[in-house]
């Protein structure tokens, strides 16, 4: 193998070393952009990476999986509801349908009628608040918790079984692009503009 073989831009390396490849518009785009022909199919990749774990979470394979096995009348709603019980610095005894609907993202009218459900089904209770009886507050029951624990432990064996044969290195750097990289998700200025792009275009392209 030549020198020229082991440089990090060298897109026969990349090629080598990644097995997904992307859309090559994307790539064509990337590199019209000034990257070079690795950083550009580097770029591509990526893209068909975040697709492939966007489907899978979509999807919510690993919820419905477990519902399969634990309680198949459920919907994976309801366990997003399960868990959104236990999550959060709220204590245990004070979580409302309002805060249910907040940690789950959805209007508090499917939050109540999916917190209905799982008192019924037996996986909640209804209890007072301490810091204000008028208030109807929700609380996981025995069997809610004993399931919520089985599925973040399971979760987190998934999630180090596949980082195990990282070494600490590769582990910091990885979390560190990782966070970097995440970080325009979280930019409400930056989707705003590209938002905006996208109606300029369509604009643009509109048809006389």
């Amino acid at each position: 193998m030549s020198s020229n073989d082991t440089e990090p831009g060298n897109p026969d390396r990349f090629s080598a070393l990644c097995q997904t490849h992307g859309d090559q518009d994307l790539a064509d785009l990337a590199r019209s952009s000034g990257l070079s022909e690795a950083a550009a199919d580097a770029v591509a990749a990526i893209d068909a990476v975040m697709a492939k774990v966007r489907r899978s979470i979509q999807r919510r394979d690993f919820g419905r999986l477990i519902l399969a096995r634990i309680d198949p009348s459920l919907e994976v709603s309801h366990l997003d509801a399960i868990i959104a019980l236990s999550a959060g610095d709220t204590p245990r005894d004070e979580v409302t349908v309002g805060i249910i609907a907040e940690r789950m993202g959805i209007d508090p009218s499917r939050a109540s009628r999916i917190s209905a459900d799982l008192v019924e089904r037996g996986y909640a209770v209804r209890v007072a608040s301490q810091l204000d009886a008028r208030r109807i507050c929700l609380k996981l029951t025995t069997r809610s918790e004993r399931l919520v624990t089985a599925v973040r432990q399971t979760k987190w064996r998934i999630f180090a079984g596949s980082l195990a044969q990282w070494d600490e290195q590769e582990l910091v750097t990885f979390a560190l692009l990782l966070e970097r990289f995440a970080a325009w998700a979280t930019d409400e200025a930056k989707m705003t503009k590209a938002a905006d792009a996208v109606k300029q275009m369509m604009d643009e392209t509109e048809p006389g």
